[in-house]
């Protein structure tokens, strides 16, 4: 297929493609979220945050900062952080340790499909730090993330401009790591629970997530999903006949509101011997779970769903410089990992493990995908965009 650009627009704004995840982009060269702050799709909702609210958030949480300084000091442990290995958690866990001078508690669950260069991250981080011995690396909840992963990956069918699989993914098994650290905050008597978020994870929560929805993200769902759990799975996930709302922890997303600037995060924690130089990027550490989503919503879809959430990034910039600056980067970004992926070059042995371990290839895979691809309305952009993405660079 001949690819003009007459067959194709990408936004100007930010990076989405024309006809990805029930996106379009007008003759302005605007997709659907730049030209419309209300417009929504099941993949992502474009969220404004009001300067008074930040503000009133980041007072919370200097206060809370006071309040755990006040009470647990340098000594105790003042709360549970989730450390992935990853830079955000890795900035976070810095900050706390070095700023705000407490002692967290880190928790590391692995879902079975870590990266080794997370898994390296984290214990070079540990060992630069001294915190072995305040830290828990949780693997027995393995067997039931690879249920999760095996229902999404083959019973689990995206409908046409339906959300994307990754991101589907990503919420429900998010959402089972972080009850992994309530149920430890619970057992260690722990009123905090602080997770690395950053600036643009803010579709679903915004700094906190209330005790209802704590409790409602710590049950077991989908229900087709819970139907294969036995007894051994269901205590990773809260009791929902014992468990009491003032019983749990607050789960905060610090990085909402205070200072949050990717490239002086990398910087700080690579100058700090924290993680070795170049190790810090997501492309790196993302799970292998999430580089086969990302190839399956490629497919399925034609974009790469990642790019929303790049996509909000860019738009979070105040000035038309640092937008286009973004932009730029995001965009690299996007044609090498879509490239790749299209090109069977991106991250193999990762992949390839992750399909065994839920028992179908990646070519039983691949054609169920093009069964659904055959049916779906937008088949054509679908497909103008996989060419795209594999033959030209976007602009």
């Amino acid at each position: 297929m001949e690819i003009t650009k007459k067959n194709y627009k990408i936004c100007q704004n930010c990076i989405l493609i024309d006809g990805s995840f029930g996106v379009k982009v007008n003759s302005d060269g605007l997709c659907s979220y730049c030209s419309n702050p209300n417009f929504v799709t099941p993949t992502w909702k474009k969220v404004i945050i009001d300067e008074s609210l930040k503000k009133e958030k980041l007072d919370k949480w200097h206060k809370t900062v006071r309040e755990m300084q006040e009470k647990f000091g340098s000594k105790d442990f003042s709360c549970i952080i989730g450390y992935s290995g990853g830079k955000d958690s890795t900035a976070l866990l810095d900050t706390l340790i070095n700023e705000y001078k407490l002692r967290p508690y880190l928790v590391t669950v692995d879902t079975g499909f870590m990266t080794d260069i997370a898994k390296k991250n984290i214990k070079d981080t540990l060992s630069k730090l001294g915190l072995e011995n305040d830290h828990i690396f949780i693997e027995d909840a393995i067997p039931t993330f690879t249920k999760l992963y095996k229902y999404f990956f083959l019973d689990f069918k995206p409908q046409s401009n339906g959300k994307a699989l990754t991101l589907e993914i990503c919420h429900i098994c998010t959402d089972l790591i972080h009850t992994i650290l309530v149920k430890e905050a619970i057992k260690k008597g722990l009123n905090y629970v602080i997770i690395g978020f950053s600036p643009d994870q803010i579709a679903r929560y915004f700094y906190e997530t209330s005790p209802e929805d704590t409790f409602e993200d710590g049950l077991s769902r989908p229900l087709e999903f819970k139907k294969k759990l036995d007894k051994n799975d269901l205590r990773w996930f809260l009791d929902e006949n014992n468990t009491s709302l003032v019983d749990l922890p607050r789960v905060l997303y610090p990085y909402h509101v205070i200072d949050y600037d990717e490239q002086e995060i990398i910087n700080r924690i690579e100058s700090k011997g924290l993680i070795e130089l170049g190790k810090g990027d997501p492309i790196l550490t993302n799970c292998h779970v999430v580089k086969a989503g990302l190839m399956y919503d490629l497919y399925r879809f034609g974009g790469l769903s990642y790019a929303v959430q790049y996509a909000e990034l860019i738009r979070q910039k105040e000035n038309e410089k640092e937008r286009k600056k973004s932009r730029k980067k995001w965009l690299r970004i996007i044609n090498r990992v879509g490239r790749n992926i299209l090109n069977d070059s991106f991250s193999i042995q990762g992949m390839k493990a992750f399909f065994e371990r839920i028992g179908n290839s990646k070519e039983e895979i691949l054609s169920g995908i093009k069964q659904q691809v055959k049916l779906d309305p937008n088949k054509d952009e679908i497909l103008r965009n996989i060419e795209l993405l594999k033959d030209r660079k976007l602009k």
